[in-house]
C-alpha cells in the first residue's frame, strides 16, 4: 500500500507522497473533489492506500474521512492525535495538545542540536510558539491571532475598515516590504498586522528563551513564515513544512 499523509489546517490541507507536497484551500464545500487528480498524481488512483491523517478542524476532518470511505473503501485510515504521536508531553492536559504542534516540534526534534532546547513558532491561521526542551519534551507554548485571522477581525469587527485582500496581502508583504508608517487605510491595515506578528513573535521568543539555561534554536515555519522571516533577523531558522514532516517520521516509527 502507498503511504500518504494529510495535514488538514483550518485554511487548507495538504497531502504528501513525502516526494511531493498537494497544497489546496478548503473554503469550497466541493474541495475532495480534487483528490482523484492528486492521486493519480501520486500514481494511487488504481490501488489501496493507507492515510495518515493529521487534523486541526473537526468539520473538514468529517469531510475527508466521509469521502475516503465512500469513494475508496478499501483504503485504510490513520489518525494521528496527541496520545500517539513519537514525542513526550508535559502539560496540564497532554490528551488536548493540537496534534499539529505536537507534529512540529517531533521535526524540531529531528533537527535540532543535541543538548539544546527548540522554540518553534508556527504562523498559519494561528500563530504560535512552543517549546521543546532540551531533552526533546513538549512543554506548551502560546497562542496569538495569525495574519489572516487579523486582517478578518478587522473587517468584521468594525464599521469603517474594509476587506482586506489576504493574498494580495501577503505577497505585498513578501515581495515588497511593509513601511511601519502607512499613507491609506489599507496600507495601515497592512503595517499593523506586519509589524504586529514581528512584534509578537519577537517578544515572545526572547521571554521564553530567558527562561532557559540553554539559548534555544528558533525554527519558523507556516503559511505566513516567509513573509516575517527577513524582518526577524538573525536567529529564526526557517523550516518547511515541519508539520509534514513530523507526520513522515511518525510513519517511520510506526512502520520501520
Amino acid at each position: 500500500m502507498i503511504d500518504l499523509a494529510l495535514d488538514i489546517g483550518n485554511t487548507r490541507y495538504k497531502i504528501s507522497n513525502e516526494k511531493s507536497v498537494f497544497r489546496v484551500p478548503h473554503q469550497k464545500s466541493d474541495f475532495t473533489s480534487l483528490f482523484p487528480e492528486i492521486l493519480r498524481d501520486f500514481q494511487a488512483e488504481g490501488e489501496p492506500c493507507t492515510w495518515w491523517i493529521a487534523s486541526v478542524n473537526r468539520t473538514i476532518f468529517r469531510n475527508v474521512t466521509d469521502w475516503i470511505a465512500l469513494n475508496r473503501p478499501a483504503d485504510r485510515v490513520n489518525v494521528l492525535n496527541a496520545l500517539n504521536v513519537p514525542i513526550q508531553v508535559d502539560v496540564e492536559f497532554p490528551e488536548k495538545v493540537g496534534v499539529d504542534l505536537l507534529l512540529s516540534a517531533i521535526t524540531a526534534n529531528e533537527i535540532r542540536d543535541p543538548g539544546r532546547p527548540a522554540i518553534i513558532v508556527d504562523l498559519g491561521t494561528v500563530a504560535k510558539v512552543d517549546l521543546v526542551d532540551e531533552n526533546g519534551v513538549f512543554r506548551g507554548g502560546a497562542f496569538a491571532p495569525g495574519l489572516r485571522m487579523g486582517a478578518l477581525a478587522m473587517e468584521q469587527q468594525t464599521d469603517a475598515l474594509p476587506e482586506l485582500d489576504v493574498m494580495e496581502m501577503l505577497h505585498r508583504m513578501e515581495t515588497h516590504g511593509i513601511p511601519s508608517v502607512a499613507q491609506s487605510t489599507i496600507a495601515a491595515m497592512q503595517a499593523g498586522l506586519f509589524w504586529g506578528m514581528v512584534g509578537t513573535i519577537r517578544e515572545l521568543t526572547t521571554r521564553t528563551a530567558s527562561t532557559l539555561a540553554i539559548p534555544p534554536q528558533i525554527f519558523l515555519t507556516g503559511g505566513g513564515a516567509k513573509t516575517v522571516r527577513d524582518a526577524l533577523g538573525d536567529g529564526f531558522t526557517y523550516v518547511d513544512e515541519m508539520v509534514m514532516k513530523g507526520i513522515w517520521t511518525t510513519i517511520r516509527k510506526w512502520n520501520p
